[in-house]
């Protein structure tokens, strides 16, 4: 059968209500019929709406308007149901077919090859013995319900034009585009950050026991604002006149905390690892063993820190990422009567530490469950590795669903990142929003030339990029059985993206 959109019959006259349901179930495939096409005067230079678009692959265009109850012509003047109507029906058709062949002209680049014609149809009425001149092999009638194919056909051909390929394609893109309005990117990712910025309870009343308890462990899931936490704290501590040594154990997530903590001279953030290397004045040579024999030997070095009260407090954060030596070495930096405080994720724990390593205080852990960086959109993808107790922000913005692609080979999503950053710069989101992710170091994942040809998309590791966020994330190369794509690794993953998440699947 045509097909004909919108799919559903009108709400309006009951006459186009019988002209779409015929052309529906009487007008055979290949017809395409649009009903109620609106035109502008910008597009076309007039204005209107023609009630009923027919098109024939081989054939034609046909513009149709629909005039139903009971219609006259008296004395040059048109009636319907006894009212004088402003145009004759044949007007309006050529009026409305004119129209759109200059919106076509402008959509294809030149007039169209194709007859366009046009027609009235009469469903309230007989064929009468002899037709008005306008409507002379123009008009269709009731009779022409229950046949509606040779009718269209018989109209098509009293144009005069002989018939000519039409493309249905383009015809598709100028009367029923698929659009979607929306603000700007810029605009959506400031909406959004306005809602996920608030300090929600949860995280005030962290706050006040930070105050109240001088030690204290944070167990949080992912975005519910440890480090956001950490940092305030950090600060409070800094005007009170502490020194504060702020500690993490991502190399990335120390560069950014020391951004943020530039104009406090009072605190320090640094790596873990680089703390410990300034202690013993040692730089990776290479060795396998090389990490582990620093934190073996580093614990004298600590000590001897702690003992020269080089702080006043000390923040870890992401600290399920320690192992138990570097977690006594980090015990002995703390000065007896120092501040403490312990931020960790134990459904992030991507190097299987031992968390019982982590250090004990004499009172129940701070608990964040409240998700505040993602959207509902990015949570819900999420929600499933994580932990049993995280909630969204009641007020997340919603957000756009994550997009997923599952392809059978690496070849297949690189072509697909690739479409998709192409997709991306179209929508006009800057490359610094963007980050793509993956289980491998770069070299290992052959990106080198789709993100040659988006400079500053930048890609890490899940590892690497631990504590950190983007406003656009891709997670690359997702499968199924591998170890590296685990609970742990896919949750700490996915939740890296604030505002929109796409995940591109390999299949095993």
């Amino acid at each position: 059968m045509a097909r004909l959109t919108p799919e559903q019959p009108p709400a309006g006259p009951a006459s186009e209500r019988l002209v779409f349901e015929a052309l529906r179930d009487r007008l055979p495939a290949p017809w395409r019929v649009w009903h109620a096409v609106a035109y502008s005067a910008a597009q076309t230079g007039a204005e209107g709406e023609a009630d009923f678009v027919a098109a024939h692959p081989a054939r034609g265009l046909l513009v149709i308007e629909v005039k139903g109850g009971r219609v006259a012509c008296r004395g040059g003047h048109w009636f319907q149901d006894g009212r004088r109507l402003r145009e004759a029906p044949a007007h309006q058709a050529t009026r409305a077919a004119h129209a759109l062949v200059r919106a076509l002209a402008a959509a294809l680049g030149a007039p169209p090859a194709f007859p366009v014609a046009h027609a009235v149809w009469l469903t309230g009425a007989d064929r009468p013995p002899r037709e008005p001149l306008d409507l002379a092999g123009l008009t269709l009638y009731a009779d022409d319900l229950a046949a509606p194919e040779p009718a269209l056909l018989r109209a098509l051909a009293a144009a005069g034009r002989a018939p000519a390929p039409v493309p249905l394609g383009a015809l598709e893109a100028l009367f029923s585009p698929t659009l979607e309005f929306r603000p700007a990117w810029a605009r959506r990712r400031a909406l959004q950050d306005a809602h996920i910025a608030r300090l929600t309870e949860e995280q005030g009343r962290a706050l006040d026991a930070f105050a109240a308890f001088p030690r204290l462990r944070v167990r949080g899931c992912a975005g519910s604002g440890k480090t956001l936490l950490a940092l305030r704290q950090a600060a409070i501590w800094a005007r009170e006149g502490r020194r504060v040594l702020l500690l993490c154990f991502n190399l990335l997530l120390a560069e950014r905390l020391r951004a943020l903590v530039a104009d406090l001279p009072q605190v320090r953030a640094v790596a873990v690892n680089e703390l410990l290397c300034e202690l013993l004045g040692r730089r990776d040579d290479g060795d396998p063993e090389f990490w582990h024999k620093l934190q073996r030997d580093a614990l004298p070095a600590a000590r001897g820190l702690g003992a020269r009260r080089a702080y006043d407090a000390v923040i870890v954060d992401e600290g399920q990422d320690f192992s138990p030596p570097l977690w006594e070495a980090v015990k002995a930096l703390v000065p007896a009567d120092a501040r403490f405080l312990v931020f960790y994720d134990p459904a992030q724990n991507i190097f299987r530490r031992d968390l019982s390593a982590l250090p004990e205080f004499p009172w129940p852990d701070a608990c964040l469950t409240v998700n505040c960086r993602n959207t509902r959109g990015v949570f819900a993808t999420l929600a499933p590795y994580a932990p049993g107790d995280a909630r969204p922000n009641p007020r997340a913005p919603e957000g756009e669903a994550t997009e997923v692609y599952r392809a059978e080979s690496r070849a297949a999503t690189r072509a697909r990142l690739g479409a998709l950053l192409a997709r991306l710069a179209a929508e006009g989101v800057p490359p610094e929003d963007i980050l793509v992710i993956g289980a491998h170091a770069e070299p290992k994942m052959g990106l080198g030339g789709v993100l040659a040809a988006h400079p500053g998309v930048r890609y890490y590791t899940y590892r690497k990029f631990k504590g950190l966020e983007a406003p656009v994330l891709i997670v690359l190369d997702v499968c199924d059985g591998d170890p590296l794509w685990d609970r742990a690794a896919r949750y700490t993953a996915l939740s890296r993206a604030i505002h929109r998440l796409f995940v591109l699947e390999l299949e095993g």
